[in-house]
């Protein structure tokens, strides 16, 4: 069961996070498609501007509806946003649709970062792995579609021709993705139906079988939880009563600097990613298939892949050190689009690096939150989805300063 259910969230990983991938990996292609070259970063930022209130809606709203309602919708989702960005027809209604898509992946991973609470640790590297694979398969497809469309014709005709066949011929992963959900993956009898979600949504007072002291069949008490300090009689159990905001509080205090380390490094690496569109002139390297921007695009999700895959080999738990260097990163990638002081031939391992240290950063994070034992088993769910509004949290900042960077001191004459 152990390896069916490795296969089927690594499959789920990466159908989740394929459509969000190819829209990055197309942000050059799209603007250039409706004459928008300055605004690569407003695509990124797209692709997550809705992210933040999906997950705001499951994490406080819908831990009580069943998964099989979730992702049946999710699915749906997907396959909108693929076929609104294949038909698109101009430059704002594209946007519309990179929201929608973009939607499906961050709803996507917090409602399976939540199942993954009910498994064991370990299968979070395979959602992790799955997650980066799906990086590697989207950059490359659309290098792909890209060499298969790139010669002869007229550019504009050439563009639109890649962006509507790239999206089109995404959309039948979504039966995939279903497939390994009802099918690959077998679920603990308690996913089945969700519990302990009550006061995830609502300020009630809830009580928690942990928060209960028992007693061994030879009378001797068991000590009640760290923490509490009620007084109770010798022979009445202790209870405990929360409110569900007084959880939800204490929840973002254990996982604040989890949630600022991962913020901070989507910040940084977003980027790096976003100056690969303007790192060199189209003339120093335009010649033939692929196109810089693509190909820098597969170098750093094929670092996210290695390093969202490493976790059983090799844990990180000092994660802030992997965020100060991502910095360094940042500040490297814009000093060379202003500077172009780098050798091109650099900047593929320049972009796996800045790759290995995001994925790196997620999965020992998450890693962290379904594994150490300072994070409560009935909060691991809670917990987990509050870290993941952290990672749109980072993208948006990020995505908002480099449209800033390329409006202004990184703009095209």
């Amino acid at each position: 069961m152990a390896l069916r259910n490795w296969i089927g969230l690594f499959l789920m990983g990466a159908i989740n996070n394929l459509p969000y991938v190819i829209v990055n990996s197309a942000a050059s292609t799209i603007t250039d498609r409706f004459n928008e070259k300055n605004l690569v970063g407003v695509v990124f930022g797209a692709n997550v501007s809705l992210s933040m209130l999906v997950k705001s809606l499951n994490t406080f709203l819908l831990l009580k509806v069943s998964y099989t309602i979730r992702f049946i919708a999710n699915g749906l989702i997907m396959l909108v946003g693929l076929f609104g960005i294949a038909y698109a027809f101009n430059f704002g209604f594209a946007i519309a649709c990179i929201a929608v898509v973009g939607s499906s992946s961050a709803f996507g991973e917090n409602v399976t970062l939540g199942l993954l609470s009910r498994f064991p640790s370990s299968l979070v590297n395979a959602w992790s792995s799955g997650t980066g694979m799906a990086g590697v398969l989207g950059a490359a497809l659309y290098i792909i579609f890209g060499c298969v469309v790139g010669n002869g014709g007229d550019k504009q005709d050439k563009l639109q021709t890649l962006t509507k066949y790239a999206f089109l011929l995404t959309t039948p992963v979504v039966l995939i993705y279903w497939l390994a959900y009802f099918v690959v993956v077998k679920r603990p009898a308690e996913t089945v139906e969700n519990k302990h979600t009550d006061s995830d949504s609502q300020c009630i007072n809830t009580t928690t079988d942990s928060d209960i002291n028992t007693t061994t069949d030879t009378g001797k008490e068991i000590a009640p939880i760290q923490g509490d300090e009620d007084d109770v009689s010798e022979n009445q159990p202790l209870i405990r009563s929360e409110s569900g905001c007084r959880r939800l509080l204490r929840c973002l205090k254990m996982v604040l600097w989890l949630g600022i380390n991962l913020c901070a490094v989507y910040v940084f690496e977003y980027v790096p990613q976003a100056c690969a569109a303007k790192v060199r002139p189209s003339k120093e390297y335009h010649i033939g298939c692929p196109e810089l921007y693509a190909a820098l695009q597969l170098c750093y999700q094929a670092g996210v892949f290695v390093s969202r895959s490493s976790v059983q080999l090799y844990r990180i738990r000092r994660v802030e050190i992997i965020t100060a260097l991502q910095f360094v990163n940042m500040i490297l990638w814009i000093m060379d689009v202003h500077y172009k002081f780098l050798p091109t031939a650099a900047l593929p391992a320049l972009m796996i690096y800045v790759g290995l240290l995001g994925g790196a950063s997620y999965v020992n994070i998450f890693y962290t939150l379904l594994h150490d034992g300072q994070f409560p088993k009935e909060d691991r769910e809670l917990c987990v989805n509050l870290v993941g509004l952290f990672i749109n949290l980072g993208i948006v900042l990020g995505t908002g300063l480099e449209t800033l960077l390329f409006i202004t001191v990184l703009k095209d004459d």
